[in-house]
C-alpha cells in the first residue's frame, strides 16, 4: 500500500520541485508595469479631486487611461494581460507597489519640500512639539 501511494504522489512531488514559471515574452517590463501603474495612480487621484460627478470623472478618466496606455506604448489588451500577470503573480506585484509607493512618496517630498523622514516642528523659538 506504501509503494502505491509514494508511487501516486511521486509525479506531484516532481513537478513541485521542477523549474519556475517564466514569464512569458508578451507580458510587459516591471520596470514599464511600475511607470505606467505610477501615472494610472497619479491620474486617478487628480480625476477624483478635479471632477466631483461620477458619470464625469468616469469618462474622463478612461479617456487619460487612453492616453496613458499610448503615452507607454500599450494597447488595453496587453496591458490587462500583463496586469493579470502581475496579479497570480503577487510577490512580482508586491516590488511593483513598493517601488510605486517610493516614487510617490519622493514626489510628494519634493512638492513640499519636505525629508522624508518627519522632522518635530518648533510650536515656539527653542521650543519644539514633545518637548
Amino acid at each position: 500500500m506504501r509503494k502505491h501511494l509514494c508511487l501516486l504522489f511521486m509525479p506531484v512531488v516532481l513537478l513541485a520541485c521542477g523549474p519556475k514559471d517564466d514569464k512569458p515574452a508578451d507580458v510587459v517590463s516591471e520596470d514599464a508595469m511600475t511607470s505606467l501603474m505610477l501615472d494610472i495612480h497619479l491620474t486617478e487621484a487628480i480625476v477624483n479631486r478635479t471632477y466631483h460627478h461620477v458619470d464625469t470623472s468616469r469618462m474622463v478618466y478612461q479617456k487619460a487611461h487612453k492616453d496613458l496606455l499610448k503615452k507607454h506604448g500599450l494597447t488595453d489588451s496587453s496591458f490587462k494581460y500583463s496586469y493579470d500577470y502581475y496579479v497570480q503573480h503577487p510577490d512580482i506585484m508586491d516590488k511593483i507597489y513598493e517601488r510605486i509607493l517610493d516614487s510617490l512618496s519622493l514626489k510628494e517630498a519634493k512638492m513640499t519640500g519636505k525629508d522624508t523622514v518627519a522632522q518635530p516642528k518648533p510650536v515656539a523659538p527653542g521650543f519644539t512639539q514633545g518637548q
